[in-house]
């Protein structure tokens, strides 16, 4: 980290593994525009949790800056297993499509049934050419988990899950009552899962090409088991 401190002028300062180390370690193919961007983001993403570690390793952080930082792992995290998720149910042909798209809506006045106030909406559809639907990440880990693309023990599921819940902690308006709040929530045991949950499913044989290249993730998390 001394190495990044600009008035240091260190010559050899610290660098990530590389861009092309990273997008030749796992199995998107680099063939199509989608495919260059994907595996572009995976990279730029990795190597930023490189650097996220790399800061919970040598900094000296209050708890509350720690579990922001824990925070910001999850999120990457999560980005980085939504893109190889999209990209799996995209590849084997499991990606939600439909024919049909909003066309428009009738709305009726509102009546008073049974001292009620109720309303009828109705949706017209259009029939178009078949076209890819938005997938949610966690339709995506369903549809992951139902179909056995990957050749990971289940219980890895329940914890893509729990980590998709904290993800969404990106809107930070959201929470039940005063104290559910992000350093209530984001802990050691999370950043554990985060790790080991990212290092299962980038070694998996469906995605990964070289898994030496991450197992920086294994040995973080391997050295903080209690």
């Amino acid at each position: 980290m001394d190495s990044l401190i600009r008035e240091n002028n260190v010559s050899e300062r610290w660098y990530p593994n590389s861009v092309n180390l990273y997008k030749s370690s796992i199995k998107i193919p680099n063939n199509s525009s989608e495919g260059k961007r994907m595996n572009s983001n995976f990279a730029y993403s990795m190597q930023y949790i490189e650097y996220i570690e790399k800061q919970i390793d040598e900094l000296k952080l209050s708890n509350v800056l720690l579990a922001m930082l824990y925070k910001t792992y999850i999120i990457t995290g999560m980005s980085v297993i939504e893109l190889l998720f999209t990209y799996l149910l995209k590849d084997r042909g499991l990606w939600n499509q439909t024919e049909w798209e909003d066309y428009a809506e009738i709305k009726a006045n509102p009546k008073e049934i049974d001292g009620d106030t109720v309303k009828v909406e109705t949706k017209l559809y259009k029939k178009v050419p078949l076209h890819d639907m938005r997938m949610d990440l966690d339709s995506m880990i369903k549809k992951i988990e139902k179909k056995r693309i990957l050749t990971i023990n289940h219980d890895v599921f329940p914890a893509l899950k729990k980590l998709r819940e904290l993800r969404n902690r990106v809107h930070i308006q959201l929470g039940e009552g005063a104290y559910d709040h992000d350093y209530n929530s984001i802990g050691f045991d999370e950043i554990q899962m985060m790790r080991r949950i990212l290092y299962t499913i980038l070694t998996t044989p469906e995605i990964c090409n070289n898994a030496e290249t991450f197992e920086f993730i294994n040995t973080n998390y391997t050295k903080r088991l209690k």
